[in-house]
């Protein structure tokens, strides 16, 4: 059983991506299902991504946060993002923009311009990869049902959009959003 396990070098393969530090230790830093090989051979980390995305403000971490998407089909990545309403409002109204439809601030071209500079500048901070940042979000309002997937509800366990352990649940999400 044993060699059935290792590679013909000696590896167990766990899926794990880990690096070898300087006073050699193996460090685990991802793992290999998170990795994206996007269209120019590039592989994003999608959850440190998704990890640096959601210290935006303008990221509502407590129904989803950012979902960070790529394929081999695509240049770069791009964004689902539940949007932090209430900062979306704040910045709206400082900047002359009409607050009165949430759905319509949401698909503002200027809101979702000013939400994909502020995601890549928490990228940087975070030092994410130049083929780490994103070229595109969508905002999701949230003001849908909690209990059914709807294109703008929030992501909850109880509509699946969600794991029991708050976590996204990728695969869902995306056949969801993707009719």
């Amino acid at each position: 059983k044993t060699a059935e396990e290792f590679d013909t070098e000696g590896w167990f393969h766990t899926g794990d991506v880990g690096v070898w530090t300087k006073d050699g230790c193996l460090r685990i830093v991802d793992r290999l299902k998170n990795l994206i090989k996007l269209l120019g051979g590039e592989y994003i980390a999608i959850e440190a991504m998704e990890a640096a995305f959601n210290t935006s403000v303008y990221a509502d971490g407590a129904n989803g946060g950012v979902l960070v998407y790529g394929d081999g089909a695509m240049d770069r990545a791009v964004a689902l993002v539940q949007a932090n309403v209430g900062e979306l409002k704040k910045w709206a109204q400082a900047n002359d923009v009409d607050i009165t439809n949430v759905a319509k601030l949401c698909s503002d071209p200027n809101v979702e311009k000013m939400v994909l500079d502020d995601l890549n500048a928490n990228g940087k901070a975070a030092n994410l990869g130049a083929n780490e940042k994103i070229v595109a979000v969508h905002l999701i309002s949230g003001e849908g049902s909690p209990t059914e997937p709807e294109d703008n509800s929030p992501w909850t366990p109880e509509n699946i959009l969600l794991t029991a352990s708050n976590k996204l649940n990728r695969k869902v999400i995306e056949r969801k959003l993707d009719h």
